[in-house]
């Protein structure tokens, strides 16, 4: 058996002994912080542990002093960044399946279905795709970073949310009418003031009819620029569902502007790319 030796006086923790030479062994198990002495107590996102232990092997053979710590190894130089819980949030409405992870989640290539509207979007390299459910609209995401507001959660440089107009509380069935009425909304929600600050301005950059799934639809972009530094391009595009029933799609846009984000021109390959779709889920489009 061992005996664990706390710096000062022989504990009454013990264990059996270590495997032979040459295998790993195991420490004994301590608190999740211990601190060093004049260190101050916790600190967050480092442990500071400094417990020297004397390992005496059975016929009182001393087998090794061991260190453990963050902050006092030698070897932190070496050591790369401790990581960090983060939680994500997408511009626009929550992304589906897990709302709180829409940049790690989902199909890389194919298409997300939006069963609730009939429609596909198209996965496009480099983004990441998530189907519609009941409750959820369909999603395309991509480049994910740490939101400038608050570094607790990420952002994503380009992010769009298909779902029905009326989920939005838009009841008008006219395109540019419900396309006009949501833009506003759009812009606060996917640039909210307290992850980028407020909004300074914003410029109108389209209005007008476009054919979207073989629909006659509508859409307005705009161009947003925020306290942060971070600008962005919101779109609102409004058709009438391929399912029929006289219900309105409401596809949301939300892109950073310049940098690694993606451009205007993405915004119409992927409305170029939305197509009816009755298969309900499943990513593969129609």
């Amino acid at each position: 058996m061992e005996r664990w030796w706390d710096g000062t006086t022989w504990t009454e923790y013990t264990r059996t002994a270590p495997v032979p030479v040459g295998q790993p062994a195991y420490p004994y198990p301590t608190a999740d912080v211990i601190a060093s002495p004049g260190g101050g107590g916790r600190r967050p996102g480092a442990v500071v542990v400094a417990i020297v232990v004397a390992l005496v092997i059975i016929g009182g053979v001393v087998a090794g002093i061991m260190v453990l710590g963050k902050g006092s190894s030698d070897n932190d130089a070496d050591g790369g960044p401790t990581p960090s819980a983060t939680h994500t949030r997408p511009p626009g409405t929550d992304a589906p399946d897990d709302p709180s992870d829409p940049g790690t989640r989902g199909r890389t290539s194919g298409a997300a279905v939006d069963g609730n509207d009939g429609i596909s979007l198209p996965v496009l390299s480099g983004w990441k795709g998530n189907d519609s459910s009941p409750t959820s609209a369909a999603s395309l995401v991509t480049g994910e970073y740490q939101c400038p507001g608050d570094h607790t959660k990420s952002c994503v440089r380009g992010g769009v949310f298909a779902q029905p107009a009326e989920s939005l509380k838009l009841m008008s069935t006219d395109p540019e009418e419900a396309a006009k009425q949501d833009i506003a909304g759009n812009a606060k929600d996917s640039y909210g003031a307290d992850i980028y600050g407020p909004t300074t301005s914003h410029q109108e950059l389209a209005s007008q009819a476009v054919t979207v799934a073989g629909q006659k639809g509508y859409m307005v972009r705009w161009k947003v620029v925020t306290q942060s530094g971070t600008d962005g391009y919101v779109e609102s595009l409004a058709f009438p569902s391929p399912s029929g029933g006289g219900r309105l799609v409401l596809v949301r846009f939300g892109f950073d502007v310049g940098g690694q984000a993606p451009g205007l021109d993405t915004m119409d390959r992927i409305t170029q790319g939305i197509k009816a779709d009755s298969s309900g889920s499943g990513g593969t489009g129609v």
